[in-house]
């Protein structure tokens, strides 16, 4: 045994002051170089692009679209970052995902994607894509978390009563749902919205936001019809709070 142990080990020790180890550090140095290039051509463009001196519309466009892609990688992996420690520590989000679990969805972080959306959403889900979260548009890690929630308790609805989501009944009911249980409406996110008042102001929020994503059900986009399925069903889905056993 002690033999072969210390045949083997001079052998490996011999090679390593040979030109075998000098390669990695040339290739280290021109990766380093060629780095250095790189960001000095970005800061170059970049104080063009504030000056304006000796800009060309191709560098324009250029800069502007390096600008957007680095946003989007940034705002993608804070999003991801955020994602993946709300799944691992939020109360509120473990104990969804165990009432999902319960109710035969079980979910990972394969199912909840993040990606840049338009200005009218900071969250969706789709039966058939899971959950996406809208990595532009959030001003918190909170803003992320109520937000996961509210989708999270549309997977639990869609899961445990089978809901159709063409049915605008059925959309209503799961909408007022997930405003009233997220989060999404505590006094404290109606504020940063412009709207304040100490009477039923959590029950007027619920209704509103209701109101406004069952508007964008190609479904019920016909006038009058989101009012009037939320206030139809507004009474008794405000107060189903399963899976929890009141409002948080």
């Amino acid at each position: 045994m002690s033999s072969s142990t210390s045949t083997s080990s001079p052998s490996v020790s011999s090679s390593s002051p040979s030109t075998q180890d000098q390669k990695p550090q040339v290739v280290e140095a021109y990766e380093t170089t060629d780095t250095v290039q790189k960001k000095f051509e970005r800061w170059r463009l970049s104080l063009k692009y504030i000056t304006g001196i000796g800009l060309t519309p191709v560098e324009k466009a250029e800069h502007e679209a390096y600008v957007a892609k680095d946003m989007q990688r940034k705002q993608c992996g804070l999003c991801e970052k955020r994602r993946d420690k709300l799944l691992k520590w939020s109360p509120v989000v473990t104990f969804m995902r165990e009432n999902l679990e319960k109710a035969g969805c079980k979910i990972s972080t394969q199912h909840i994607i993040c990606a840049p959306c338009d200005e009218l959403r900071s969250g969706g889900f789709s039966p058939d894509h899971g959950i996406v979260l809208c990595q532009n548009r959030f001003f918190s890690k909170a803003h992320q978390e109520d937000t996961l929630i509210h989708e999270m308790i549309h997977l639990y609805d869609h899961c445990r009563f089978k809901v159709d989501w063409n049915n605008c009944w059925h959309h209503a009911c799961s909408e007022v749902r997930a405003a009233s249980l997220s989060g999404d409406c505590r006094w404290s996110r109606e504020i940063r919205r412009g709207f304040f008042t100490f009477t039923k102001q959590h029950q007027a929020c619920v209704k509103r936001r209701a109101i406004l994503s069952v508007k964008h059900n190609t479904s019920c986009s016909a006038p009058g019809i989101a009012e009037k399925v939320v206030e139809a069903v507004f009474e008794s889905c405000f107060n189903d709070t399963r899976p929890f056993d009141e409002i948080y």
